[in-house]
């Protein structure tokens, strides 16, 4: 008889634990959801920058063709003053990184769903690698833009940012250009080495937006359809 109390007792305590254990486990997954939400949003609004950027690259490339004065030269202006773009993603991992070094991933029993989640990690990793390459590269196109754009009117156009180009009227767009330009052609050389550097962010985005962005957005929705089902959520 006391054996068997004794063993009662432990399957007791066993089950209290396991009970313990999914309630943390449906808690995680909750705020994970919601961080992978999250992401999708941030993911897609990053798209839409990177959009905007690669389109305002063609253009500069586009107006370097012609020559620089008057309304050209005010207009490649205007457009160089938002080439310095090297906003990394928002990332929530708050959760994840809370799972990973408590060791509560132990909590999440589908192996299935554990390789997701760090396939994602790895690929958030990967991302932010490059976001920190694009950073120092934009910090060499820093120097090129300053040669070309005037302080004064970067000063103007401050308030404004690259995402916000979307949202802009062409009547407002014109009106920001500045009245009396200077001529850039004597800034050739300095206009070439930006360009260049810009080619290689542009290149770099559309890959971004091609591979991983796309990768990390869909595996986003597939680990947030998996995690409700798996704890049955909302």
């Amino acid at each position: 008889m006391l054996f068997l109390a004794v063993f009662c007792g432990f399957l007791a305590e066993n089950l209290r634990e396991h009970k313990i254990e999914h309630i943390r486990a449906k808690d995680f997954a909750k705020s994970l959801v919601k961080d992978l939400q999250n992401d999708t949003i941030a993911i897609h609004a990053h798209k839409k920058s990177a959009g905007i950027y690669i389109t305002i690259a063609d253009s500069l490339l586009s107006l370097s063709k012609t020559r620089l004065d008057g309304r050209v030269s005010s207009q490649f202006s205007f457009y160089t003053r938002f080439m310095y773009w090297t906003v990394p993603i928002s990332w929530n991992r708050a959760t994840f990184e809370q799972i990973k070094n408590s060791g509560i991933l132990r909590y999440f029993k589908n192996y299935q769903l554990l390789e997701k989640l760090m396939k994602y990690d790895a690929l958030v990793n990967d991302i932010e690698s490059e976001a920190y390459n694009r950073q120092v590269r934009g910090n060499l196109l820093l120097k090129h833009i300053n040669e070309i754009i005037e302080p004064g009117y970067h000063q103007k156009l401050s308030q404004y940012f690259l995402v916000s180009l979307d949202t802009l009227s062409r009547e407002t767009m014109e009106n920001l250009y500045p009245t009396n330009p200077e001529s850039l052609e004597n800034k050739r050389n300095e206009i070439r080495g930006m360009l260049n550097m810009i080619v290689v962010q542009q290149r770099n985005l559309q890959r971004d937006i091609n591979i991983p962005w796309k990768q990390a957005e869909e595996l986003s929705i597939e680990l947030i359809s998996d995690l409700k089902k798996e704890f049955h959520l909302k």
